[in-house]
């Protein structure tokens, strides 16, 4: 598996697909009032599928670091227990499946990695090869290191101490960050509706005071410049908000 592609199933394509329509109707009747402006169903559809997508692979890196992290503590304790490295993997294996079971993602890497080890692939071009597909810089950088250990000799136990001890430092730090930002996300999430919620209680009391809008070139041009900053204010807000270690 790709972990830095995402490949949607129907029930998601049918929500995104759903969702684009949804938001290309509220655009249509809270700022042009013509049907005609469906058209933006196609742009917004691919704009909330990009993000759905961009949020469901940092989730799944997210879920993979932790696992990852389980895995190299059993990788270590089988090291001090005075396995080899290629038999501590096997160990691993068996420890991953019994704390998550087969639908682990480390699992089943763990897995495809001693199948290639058995099969008489080195285990450092193996782990390399999952790295980049893991998209995950600790993991990378693990891979480099033990790769280069491996050649010239290392440190195993250490470096592998070494990995865990800043995946969780890391681990830590993104709960503690988003512990902080909870609230803040809420109050943008309320902020951001407000534009939205307060143009369609305008139309929906007192319509007549936005005719001027509607129907005709001036208000068109008008509503698309709102449009095109609001679209803008959210993307800022969810750059800022969205704090990565």
């Amino acid at each position: 598996m790709d972990y830095r592609q995402y490949n949607f199933n129907i029930r998601e394509r049918l929500f995104c697909m759903f969702a684009g329509l949804l938001g290309a109707a509220v655009i249509s009747w809270l700022l042009y009032r013509s049907w005609y402006a469906m058209f933006l169903a196609v742009p917004v559809g691919v704009l909330y599928r990009k993000q759905y997508r961009e949020e469901k692979i940092r989730k799944r890196k997210e879920r993979l670091l932790a696992e990852f992290k389980d895995g190299m503590q059993a990788v270590s304790g089988a090291l001090l227990a005075g396995y080899s490295m290629e038999n501590a993997w096997r160990e691993a294996e068996k420890e991953l499946w019994e704390l998550y079971g087969d639908n682990s993602m480390m699992y089943r890497e763990a897995h495809l990695i001693n199948t290639a080890v058995k099969m008489s692939e080195p285990l450092e071009s193996v782990l390399m090869e999952f790295a980049i597909r893991s998209g995950c810089e600790e993991i990378e950088n693990f891979a480099e290191v033990f790769s280069f250990a491996k050649r010239s000799g290392g440190n195993f136990p250490g470096i592998i101490q070494t990995t865990i001890r800043k995946l969780s430092g890391r681990m830590e730090v993104e709960r503690e960050i988003g512990a902080v930002l909870s609230g803040k996300k809420l109050e943008g999430r309320i902020m951001n509706s407000m534009p939205v919620l307060i143009l369609l209680y305008l139309n929906l009391t007192s319509g007549e005071f936005l005719d001027v809008l509607y129907g005709n070139v001036p208000g068109v041009l008008m509503m698309t410049l709102v449009l095109v900053v609001y679209g803008i204010s959210l993307k800022l807000s969810s750059h800022i908000l969205n704090i990565r270690v």
